[in-house]
């Protein structure tokens, strides 16, 4: 961990000594520093924000259509958008609060590394667990679906052609 603490400061000192030997300008320190303990504060900010955002415009289809209108086709979608708004509001909703549970529980462990290290194993060991719950569950409903669209299966909707 040490190694990798030292390589990934001499990424970001490397250039900066290399620039301050070129150009002989010493206010870009002072900028470099500034930048990096803003970035510290807010990195976190910014990261759940943009996640949310992310989620919130899962469907946004809007770029890339030249002007057509994701919104066309009158009312008889307006069961459907409503149903995947709420789909949508209840996954922003579950990553907020789990994000609140895990900030508070974090928090109020103080400075005691041991048990901040057990509980982001359990969070990892959790996420992970669901991740291969819904990879394996996606597996076998693209089989099924497979199954029932195929040529071979039996296809109760396509009218049979019989031959003259």
């Amino acid at each position: 961990m040490r190694w990798i603490l030292i390589g990934s400061t001499l990424i970001y000192i490397i250039p900066i000594m290399l620039y301050l030997a070129l150009f002989q300008k010493s206010n870009i320190l002072w900028e470099i520093v500034m930048g990096a303990f803003s970035f510290i504060f807010y990195g976190p900010t910014y990261l759940n924000i943009l996640n949310i955002y992310s989620l919130c415009r899962i469907d946004d289809i809007s770029w890339g259509t030249k002007g057509l209108e994701a919104g066309s086709g009158g009312g008889k979608n307006a069961g459907l958008k409503d149903s995947w708004r709420l789909i949508k509001f209840s996954h922003v909703a579950k990553y907020v609060i789990w994000n609140i549970i895990l900030a508070v529980v974090l928090l109020s462990f103080g400075s005691s590394y041991t048990p901040r290290f057990f509980i982001t194993i359990v969070m990892v060991v959790m996420m992970a667990g669901t991740l291969a719950l819904k990879i394996v569950i996606g597996c076998i409903y693209m089989v099924i679906y497979k199954m029932g669209t195929c040529g071979w299966c039996k296809d109760t909707k396509t009218p049979k052609i019989v031959p003259a």
